[in-house]
């Protein structure tokens, strides 16, 4: 829980719903910025990351992804953990101290595959931070596999992987869900899936995608759900919220609004009283609009995130950015840069 919030005075649901619907965005987000001031003072965090996906091919397909492919399909691949390895090697070169890994919902893949993905990082450099493979992605090793859930866990932790991260969460309502993703994890399940890596000491991120055809209501249910479950297990390290770009030929419709991004953003930090950080990614929002939302309750951006494929396969700019671009545009807010990585360590 964040310094000073006692649990008495949490903000309920009718209050956030309220705030949602009624409230300008500059006055839930003065609200917010003093929060975060006062968390974090005038810190900002970022990493040098860089990011690998080992293959577009999903068989979930959910409508709203621009990034999957069918297998066979055109533009579909598969890399080999000495793919992956040559270009860890090429980002360790540049300075990357943290590997974010993912990729698609794929059957076919046994669990030795993905140990061998998460060893291929390590055997490059065993200090790299690793954050790999969604709890969809988990879910599938242990039905694959045969094994349990906490099993996997705990194989993906001896094989190097440091951290989860918070993919796959989307909107937990499940009429939302059941437009936007109708053959991923239920709501339900990837909490529990949740539940479960933090039971094993694994640390992760949470997320939510927003800006489609999800209502006030769910977005209040969605955040209410993520902040008791870690009100139970404290596994949380950071609240994630990403605006939904609508791809091309996506049939679901996107709300454009930044208002309604700096409204997400605060009510965020103000509702999730137990979440310590709340982090805006570059390469979603934009290194501009990323200094808005660190006045707005967000203390993190991130990182370089060196290829990127998901954001920009909806259509987001792609930039190359480097430690020191990074650094500029959290000084740029009127803040001061922290360097890190996703388990704030």
């Amino acid at each position: 829980m964040e310094k000073g919030v006692e649990r008495s005075q949490r903000m309920g649901e009718a209050e956030a719903l309220s705030l949602l619907k009624n409230a300008s965005a500059f006055e839930i987000g003065a609200r917010a910025d003093a929060l975060r001031r006062k968390v974090h003072a005038d810190k900002a965090y970022y990493a040098v990351n860089a990011a690998v996906s080992y293959s577009n091919i999903c068989e979930a397909m959910c409508p709203i992804c621009s990034f999957s492919r069918a297998e066979g399909s055109s533009g579909a691949y598969l890399l080999t953990a000495k793919q992956i390895s040559s270009r860890v090697e090429d980002f360790a070169k540049r300075g990357a101290r943290e590997i974010h890994i993912i990729g698609g919902i794929y059957s076919k893949l046994p669990l030795e595959y993905y140990i061998g993905v998460a060893r291929a990082v390590k055997e490059v450099d065993n200090t790299l931070n690793l954050v790999a493979f969604t709890v969809s992605e988990c879910a599938l090793m242990a039905e694959v596999s045969g094994k349990p859930l906490a099993e996997v866990f705990r194989i993906l932790s001896e094989a190097g992987v440091d951290a989860l991260p918070g993919g796959g969460a989307e909107i937990f309502d499940s009429s939302v869900r059941a437009r936007i993703a109708p053959k991923k994890l239920s709501g339900d399940e990837w909490l529990e899936a949740m539940r479960t890596a933090h039971q094993c000491g694994v640390k992760t991120n949470a997320t939510m995608l927003y800006g489609h055809v999800e209502s006030p209501e769910s977005v209040v249910d969605h955040l209410s759900r993520l902040r008791a479950l870690q009100d139970e297990t404290g596994g949380f390290k950071a609240f994630v919220p990403l605006p939904f770009r609508r791809g091309k030929n996506c049939p679901i419709p996107a709300k454009d609004s930044g208002l309604y991004d700096l409204k997400i953003c605060s009510l965020s930090r103000l509702f999730l009283d137990n979440f310590s950080h709340v982090r805006v990614p570059l390469p979603h929002f934009g290194d501009r609009f990323a200094q808005v939302l660190l006045n707005f309750g967000a203390d993190d951006v991130g990182g370089t995130h060196w290829q990127e494929e998901v954001a920009a396969s909806a259509g987001a700019n792609k930039v190359l950015r480097t430690e020191n671009s990074v650094r500029a545009t959290i000084e740029g807010a009127g803040f001061k840069p922290v360097k890190t990585n996703s388990n704030y360590v």
